[in-house]
């Protein structure tokens, strides 16, 4: 018998079906990670907090928040109960893209052009959305060499590139191959990327990750970035199937 996810000419919705449940995960798992950068800032420059102990809490919290955002289409949510494979499916392509696409053309743009400053702004309160990430242990973004600056690039232009395919789905209600095919090519240069960082490291001796911590090595180095070599294979599942049933309809 062949089921809803494998039918080629099934419709492809422009959006998931409502759901109150899974609009609340999104809610607290990305709109904690927006909420972090500011309460994180003030806790530090209003309320002396600890630099290090801030950076882990937020690592933790990153971590989780990342995980329910893009996974919470597969909880057990009595209003998913009656959602197709497919249906799950987009629902957690369509989040860990346009996350990945706004950190992008965010925060990594924003390092990428003013990381020097940032290297001499530690006390400041603008730079502490990067020396967040620096407290926490990872000095590639302190100074950073040519190979790490390069992959910095390639994100920024992934993010461009998938944007691109984001536009082109959303003017055509998912009927443009082209946009599919520019979000599948972003899930390829995420893996790549991903496991370029954790190979260098390996190779490296862990030369940015501190093995001795649990927080450090288990969280902020295998759990933080594991999203990024999950998620890709189920972009590229799901553009194999929006494909066959784009190309069903014409």
């Amino acid at each position: 018998m062949t089921t809803t996810l494998d039918q080629p000419s099934g419709s492809v919705a422009p959006t998931v079906p409502p759901s109150r449940g899974l609009r609340a995960c999104w809610i607290v798992g990305f709109g904690s990670l927006a909420l972090a950068f500011p309460v994180y800032t003030y806790l530090v420059f209003g309320s002396n907090a600890n630099r290090e102990a801030m950076a882990n809490t937020m690592a933790i919290q990153a971590t989780l928040g990342y995980f329910l955002g893009i996974f919470a289409a597969y909880l057990p949510l009595p209003s998913l109960r009656t959602w197709t494979r497919y249906e799950r499916l987009q629902a957690t392509v369509l989040p860990f893209v346009i996350c990945s696409y706004i950190t992008h053309l965010t925060w990594e743009l924003g390092w990428l052009i003013l990381h020097k400053p940032i290297a001499g702004a530690q006390d400041s309160a603008w730079a502490y959305a990067w020396w967040n990430y620096i407290d926490g242990g990872d000095t590639r973004y302190l100074n950073p060499d040519p190979h790490f600056l390069m992959i910095e690039v390639l994100s920024v232009i992934n993010g461009c590139v998938g944007l691109t395919g984001l536009v082109l789905l959303k003017r055509s209600r998912f009927t443009d191959v082209r946009g599919t095919l520019l979000v599948m090519s972003t899930a390829v240069t995420h893996t790549v990327l991903t496991w370029y960082y954790y190979g260098s490291e390996i190779i490296g001796g862990f030369p940015s990750a501190n093995t001795s911590s649990f927080i450090d090595f288990g969280v902020k180095f295998i759990l933080l970035n594991s999203p990024w070599l999950i998620a890709p294979w189920f972009v590229l599942t799901w553009g194999y199937l929006t494909l066959k049933r784009q190309l069903g309809r014409r």
